[in-house]
């Protein structure tokens, strides 16, 4: 027998489910922002309390205080953190990797894709496959074999080892995305190019590219995250300052036993605002290609 209770639950229920109705969509709109607007306060509020932070001194950060005065901002730690030279090196060397790994990813996974997605020949449904079975994997099961093979080819301690290996683990999940993204193009587009005079490297630039902007940006964006926030495999790769990248920049404000934490928190903000940069440059693409798909792959 159903109780009071149960009834009046049934009944807010009832209310609420007419309340959001499909037909009242200024009120289904307002609820689902409110919902949204809450989440991402609640997930931010971390990430704007570190920058805001990141201006205070070090005698701030250990007070009681949690909201920080006119008086106790400074910019005295940015020009600290970027005047070491170190942090200086480490900075140059994660745009050189992250950006030579985004553009060779891009170029193999577009070509690699171009091919999976209009040829058929044997083993291609495998490879694809096999493509997608090693993002199962965790990089650190792949350390020892990279460091033996960069050992071999002498790429230890230099950029361009550690590109490699950034494309290498790139590359698979690139080439599944663009390949994805590429089905969707119809090929009576290329038939029409070719027709026109077109090779097929023609059509891959004039016809497939453009159309194809939302998943190079998906593509490019993650694999630049990957290769910008890696520290194992430069950890492994790199032996010297000179081919080291930011993540280890922020080693240099810590020491066994102190850490200085407003320069840490600094250092921190300065490692993640590229990354933040690029997502607000290539964010309608993204957020576009994220919508449409891409992660099938035949």
């Amino acid at each position: 027998m159903a109780t009071q209770s149960d009834t009046d639950d049934r009944n807010v229920v009832q209310k609420l489910d007419a309340w959001l109705d499909n037909d009242v969509s200024p009120r289904r709109a307002l609820a689902v922002y409110a919902v949204l607007g809450f989440y991402f306060a609640f997930l931010l509020s971390p990430v704007l309390y570190m920058v805001i932070v990141s201006f205070t001194t070090q005698e701030f950060l250990f007070s009681p205080e949690l909201v920080p005065s006119i008086s106790d901002l400074t910019l005295e730690n940015y020009r600290t953190v970027l005047s070491r030279g170190e942090f200086q090196t480490y900075f140059v060397n994660s745009v050189i990797v992250a950006t030579s790994t985004t553009l060779l990813v891009l170029t193999v996974g577009l070509l690699a894709g171009y091919s999976m997605s209009r040829f058929e020949y044997p083993g291609r449904s495998g490879l694809l496959y096999a493509f997608l079975s090693t993002q199962m994997l965790p990089i650190v099961l792949i350390l020892i074999p990279f460091y033996v093979v960069m050992f071999q080819l002498e790429l230890l301690d230099t950029l361009l080892g550690i590109i490699i290996a950034h494309s290498v683990i790139g590359i698979p999940l690139g080439t599944w995305l663009l390949k994805g993204y590429i089905d969707d193009i119809p090929e009576a587009l290329d038939e029409a190019a070719m027709m026109d005079g077109c090779s097929r490297l023609q059509v891959l630039w004039r016809v497939i590219i453009p159309l194809a902007m939302p998943g190079i940006a998906v593509a490019g964006f993650y694999t630049f995250i990957l290769s910008w926030n890696d520290f194992l495999l430069v950890s492994i790769l790199s032996q010297t300052n000179a081919t080291r990248t930011l993540p280890f920049g922020l080693q240099l404000f810590q020491s066994q036993n102190t850490v200085a934490w407003n320069l840490l928190i600094a250092a921190a903000v300065v490692t993640m605002a590229p990354v933040v940069a690029l997502f607000a440059i290539v964010q309608r693409w993204v957020v576009e290609g994220l919508a449409s798909g891409g992660f099938k792959g035949h």
